[in-house]
């Protein structure tokens, strides 16, 4: 401890500073100083017209005026603390706003705005005429919600004034509390959000520009007490070197946490969609402040140190120019040139300046700059010239460019995730903002199969080409569609733009990256596959109605869309495009065509909420079910959504649209089928291979295939785990049988249907699952057929504890139309059964399986006939004790099966064994009749 009663006393290090008066005010007279010559510069770049924005903002700002641009109320927040406007800016008002404009300095109320800062790349190298303007107004904390919601409506009127200026404004209100604290706005299309706080007061300090009110604070901490930031400002307002209302604090920039270099990588990267070159800038920045951590050196820290030193020269202090130094110097000591080629032609893009075209009578300091460091580069003229003639570069040398920004984009993820893996800190980042980040990422430089890649981010303003050749080649899996600017047929290697695997694919890439615009002409050229050139503008002009016509990542009006994860929005489809199988079908011919959808070629084009594009082609017998089950995909994905995606569908060789017509009820049949209540639905439809029953299961489309009509009725009888109705595809089976069971078997019940022929009869049972089972009888009356059935299926019911009732319909058929006539007039069927038929009751009763198989004991009446006993003459011994029982030959049927070890079992399941058990019984009975009992 220090001893305060020795005569050597020992102060206290942070009060031994040598501070004086001034020293602080020749510090901040040199800020002052490059801060007055870098707003000079700032107004310069500006045109004559817009320069009254600059003189006009303080006092916009200042005062509420009814008068001026950008009122909005009376009572919105104003005053900008330490600020008079000089009579040079009044002047300006009179002149060219009113005349009659004035100013009452008493009449102001106690100002609420601390600062107005211009940050970017104001009186910097970069700052264009099309550069647009960041401002920081930094108001007093006291503000409420309601003052914070009027000085945002002032700030966008002021910001609609600056369009009529031809200038572009984006106003940043900003509390510095609560920025020192590290609380910052939510992340936007134009806001970090939480990816970045000291590197982006890092930026903030070299960079922004003081047009009114208090200076930074920073100013005044030397470079070497960066580290004892709060206590050195601390001092300065306590010894009363800084009054209360001079400054202004955001904090320092010592300590920048791992964490945070992660957060702005991702923000960068994210930023490099729509202006990769300028992100490359800050990537890199970011990359070389890490590799130094935890010893880094901010470039605010540098830039401030020099003018501690005395250094104030603009030129030298210019923002861009340190950060290029920085990165130079560091690729350098790497010998990473390529890198730093990169890096130069990204400083020039931003510069923006055109170095090959000679201007002698209008020579700036822009341009000074830029031509002094070019010469450092040694860039040779045709070099100058193939940059600045970057707007009118086509695909291949986009192509190039782009290959070298995804890889240095590539490089700059893999460093964070190394850095993030060394450094074991998290990003400093709300996690739903690395999650927002991190989809707008995806959705843009994601590379899988099927997806549309955009080649063109902010690399060149236009890629559109005046005629497009498209040629096909190759056969089967191996055809191949190709794109080139040139007529030849042979389309050699290095004149090919693109290839794709069906023409669908290849325009919807021409059109994302931009090679085909309103006045392009498309060609076929060569080999054709059956493709008409008016089959290609057609399927040109229904892309262009619904592709995006740029990347929605990088697009500040679909930011709310990545709060969400992704579903698809709209599904294209064209059928048939290049085949002729539907030339020769008119309209009678479609309608008695064997297959109900004569498509054997689909193309799908698919774009999602994140403005995505994937194409997808089928091809085959199986065409319109692979078509189905990506829309079963696609309907899992639209779960998350609020709606199906919309579907639009083109017909190619397809007079009037027939097919087409016949083929737009098919999304509508597949979602009233698969994602409408009563659930498990099962779909039949008809194609050239014959039907299907479509059934979704676990989110997957599962398909059975029957033959032939017969096959389709077994199929229909496989077992369900729950009632599983069945709904017919309108062009499948119409006027049948079938058709006439499906429509009237509405409810989860057991449905018995008969229909006469002759002296036989068949039966269908659509049981309280919905399975179908088909059997066929011998037919006296209806009582006699229908008495004994359903006295059996009573039992069923009883030991299943079933709830469902019983129908019984008759099947009539007249011409080609089938009907259901309804038989209620059975009463009891238990009861008509005791007292109408014979005492002969016949019970099947399972067993444990042998060998994987069922067994079943019989009885007749009371007489047991055990099959562990008799074995496979277990029906042999039965058919005898039956002749005995029966003095006339008839057909023997079950009067129950008891199934109750293998309980729950549908109603179609004891049919089955019903009619097996008894196939076999007759059989032995009649084998016994005849006698031969070993037949």
């Amino acid at each position: 401890m220090t001893d305060t009663s020795s005569n050597n006393h020992i102060h206290n290090p942070l009060f031994d500073r040598g501070i004086t008066h001034d020293g602080l005010k020749l510090v901040r007279d040199r800020f002052l100083k490059l801060n007055h010559e870098r707003m000079l510069r700032t107004r310069t770049a500006l045109l004559p017209r817009q320069q009254i924005f600059l003189d006009l903002l303080p006092l916009l700002i200042h005062i509420n005026h009814p008068i001026l641009p950008g009122y909005n109320s009376q009572s919105a927040p104003c005053g900008i603390d330490g600020y008079q406007p000089d009579t040079l800016t009044l002047d300006r008002v009179r002149k060219n706003i009113a005349r009659s404009m004035e100013y009452r300095p008493e009449d102001q109320a106690p100002p609420l705005i601390h600062s107005v800062f211009l940050m970017g790349s104001c009186g910097t190298v970069a700052q264009a005429e099309n550069s647009d303007l960041d401002v920081w107004l930094c108001h007093h904390a006291t503000i409420d919600e309601i003052g914070l919601e009027k000085l945002y409506h002032k700030a966008s009127a002021i910001t609609e004034w600056a369009k009529t200026l031809g200038l572009e404004i984006h106003f940043f209100l900003m509390n510095n509390d609560q920025f020192r604290r590290g609380q910052r706005d939510q992340l936007s299309a134009e806001s970090a959000g939480t990816s970045q706080h000291f590197l982006l007061l890092d930026e903030f300090y070299r960079s922004a520009l003081l047009v009114a009110g208090r200076y930074p604070i920073w100013w005044l901490v030397p470079p070497e007490e960066e580290v004892n930031y709060q206590e050195y400002t601390a001092l300065l307002h306590s010894q009363g070197f800084v009054g209360p209302d001079e400054s202004i604090d955001f904090g320092g920039v010592s300590d920048i946490p791992a964490g945070e270099f992660i957060g702005a990588g991702v923000w960068q990267l994210y930023k490099a969609i729509s202006s990769p070159y300028k992100a490359v800038l800050k990537l890199l920045l970011t990359e070389v402040y890490a590799r130094d951590f935890p010893r880094v050196l901010p470039l605010s820290v540098s830039l401030k140190q020099s003018i501690h030193d005395g250094i104030t020269d603009a030129d030298t202090l210019d923002p861009y120019v340190m950060v290029y130094q920085r990165l130079a110097n560091y690729l350098q000591e790497r010998n990473e040139f390529d890198r730093l080629e990169l890096v130069r032609r990204a400083f020039y893009f931003k510069v923006g300046i055109h170095l090959s075209q000679l201007n002698i009578s209008n020579t700036t300091w822009r341009r000074q700059l830029l031509e002094k460091l070019i010469s450092e580069w040694q860039w040779p003229p045709e070099q100058l010239l193939n940059l600045d003639t970057r707007n009118r570069w086509k695909l291949r040398r986009v192509r190039e460019e782009h290959r070298f920004l995804v890889a240095e984009l590539t490089n700059s993820y893999r460093f964070l995730q190394d850095f993030a893996q060394r450094s074991k800190r998290p990003a400093l980042i709300k996690s739903q903002e690395m999650t927002l980040l991190g989809r707008k990422l995806y959705a843009a430089f994601e590379r899988k199969r099927n997806k549309v890649e955009w080649l063109n981010p902010g690399i060149a303003p236009d890629l559109s080409e005046e005629q497009l050749f498209f040629h096909s080649s190759g056969f089967g899996s191996q055809r191949r569609w190709a794109v080139s600017t040139s007529a030849r047929h042979d389309f050699e290697a290095d004149a090919i733009l693109q290839e794709h695997d069906h023409l669908s694919g290849l325009l919807c890439w021409c059109y994302c990256n931009g090679l085909i615009n309103d006045y392009s002409r498309l060609r076929l050229n060569g080999r054709q596959d059956g493709v008409k050139e008016s089959d290609l503008r057609r399927l040109a002009d229904h892309l262009c109605k619904h592709l995006p016509r740029h990347a929605y990542a990088a697009d500040p009006d679909k930011h709310e869309f990545f709060n969400r994860p992704k579903v698809p929005e709209t599904l294209l489809l064209y059928l048939n495009l290049g085949q002729h199988a539907l030339n020769a079908l008119g309209a009678a011919g479609l309608s008695k065509h064997t297959n109900s959808y004569p498509i054997d070629q689909i193309e799908i084009v698919i774009i999602n909420s994140w403005g995505e594009v994937a194409t997808l082609a089928y091809t085959g017998t199986e065409t319109v079910l692979d078509a189905f089950r990506t829309y079963q995909q696609l309907m899992v994905a639209a779960s998350r959504g609020s709606h199906p995606p919309s579907i639009h569908a083109l017909s190619f060789n397809d007079t009037d649209d027939r097919l087409l017509k016949r083929a737009q009820h098919l999304p509508k049949l597949l979602y009233r089928v698969f994602y409408t209540k009563p659930a498990n639905k099962r779909l039949v439809i008809k194609l050239s291979s014959g039907f299907y029953i479509l059934q979704s299961k676990n989110d997957e489309l599962h398909s059975i295939h029957a033959n032939n009509y017969a096959t389709l009725i077994q199929c229909l009888g496989r077992g369900q785990r729950e009632y599983s109705p069945v709904i017919l595809d309108r062009y499948c089976v119409p006027n049948t049988a079938l058709a006439a069971i499906i429509n009237t078997a509405s409810t989860p019940d057991c449905y018995l249907f008969f229909h006469r022929i002759g002296d036989s009869a068949e039966l269908f049972l659509r049981d309280e699952r919905g399975s179908l089972h088909h059997s066929s009888a011998a037919f006296t009356s209806v009582e006699a057929l229908i008495q004994p059935l359903l006295a059996f299926l009573y039992e069923c019911k009883k030991e299943q504890g079933g709830k469902h009732q019983f129908h019984v319909f008759e099947l009539r058929q007249e011409n080609e139309a089938w009907s259901c006539e309804p038989i209620t007039d059975f009463g009891d069927p238990i009861d008509k059964r005791a007292h109408n038929t014979p005492q002969l009751h016949l019970e099947a009763l399972a067993q444990t399986q042998e060998a994987g198989r069922l067994v079943f004991d019989m009885r007749c009446n009371d007489q047991l006939f055990r099959y562990a006993q008799a074995g496979q003459k277990l029906f042999d011994e039965l058919a005898e004790q039956l002749q005995l029982l029966s003095k006339q030959p008839q057909h023997f049927q079950l009067n129950r099966i008891d199934l109750s070890i293998m309980l729950p079992q549908q109603t179609c399941v004891y049919m089955r064994y019903k009619q097996h058990i008894e196939e076999i019984l007759n059989t032995s009975v009649l084998a016994h009749a005849f006698g031969s009992p070993d037949v």
